[in-house]
């Protein structure tokens, strides 16, 4: 009875495995035509199979990386944008998927920015680090902290550098914090899409029968502030503009 058992304990671990193994399988065969075509020059075929890996649940950075890349070669510039965003969402530490997002955001038609070189790098700092990165920077921060405080309470002879220096972890430990409860509840309460067709429409309502308000280029990258049936409500900063375009236009953050 026992043999019995253990035969179908192991059959059904083994039954398991094949489906897993199979479905891995699929996927490498992917990645690597996928890569093939990249490599030949054939754009459209590549986005072919990297889309197919997208539809199996293989929505890793990696996977919208080369989404975005190939997008960008087929000209795509708003989808290749979204795509680089989509990676940047889940590997924020990324230095290659931050560089090609920059610089396929320099691509698009903007209005003039008018603000100082200060205020650009506080924002770009700003949105560069995901809330999850701070908050993991201000709990080690909190623990370098602890650390000072023991050396404080231990320590006689260099009592005035451990003050100094919990000083200093201290500060650090509260921009941090605020730092990422800022960029916490944006990321929570500001819904962000990106125009993936030329030359958008913005009407005034939900709906072809109202007046055309504003065009907006393909890549622009455009607050969502809510939505009827088949259209979206946009928001464009910093001009301030606000209309209405339909839901296949723009590609939301996911």
């Amino acid at each position: 009875m026992k043999r019995v058992f253990v035969i179908g304990l192991l059959l059904a671990a083994v039954l398991s495995w094949v489906p897993v193994h199979a479905v891995e399988s699929v996927f490498e065969q992917k990645s690597v035509q996928a890569r093939e075509a990249y490599d030949q020059g054939d754009y459209a075929q590549a986005l072919a199979y990297y889309r197919e890996l997208q539809l199996k649940g293989l929505a890793g950075a990696e996977l919208y990386y080369n989404l975005g890349n190939t997008a960008f070669k087929l000209g795509k510039l708003g989808q290749a944008i979204a795509y680089y965003r989509w990676a940047l969402r889940r590997d924020p530490s990324d230095a290659d998927i931050f560089y090609n997002l920059e610089y396929a955001r320099q691509q698009v038609k903007r209005p003039e920015d008018k603000t100082g070189p200060i205020s650009r790098w506080v924002l770009k700092v700003f949105n560069r680090f995901s809330g999850q990165t701070i908050t993991l920077g201000a709990w080690g921060a909190y623990v370098l902290f602890c650390v000072c405080l023991g050396g404080i309470i231990l320590t006689n002879r260099k009592k005035h550098f451990w003050q100094w220096a919990a000083s200093i972890v201290s500060a650090l430990f509260l921009i941090l914090a605020v730092w990422a409860a800022v960029r916490i509840t944006v990321e929570r309460q500001v819904r962000w899409g990106v125009v993936v067709n030329n030359q958008v429409e913005a009407r005034n309502g939900p709906g072809k029968e109202y007046q055309v308000g504003f065009i907006v280029p393909e890549g622009r990258e455009v607050r969502i502030l809510g939505q009827d049936k088949e259209w979206q409500a946009i928001g464009l900063s910093p001009e301030g503009f606000k209309g209405w375009i339909q839901r296949t236009e723009v590609w939301e953050d996911r």
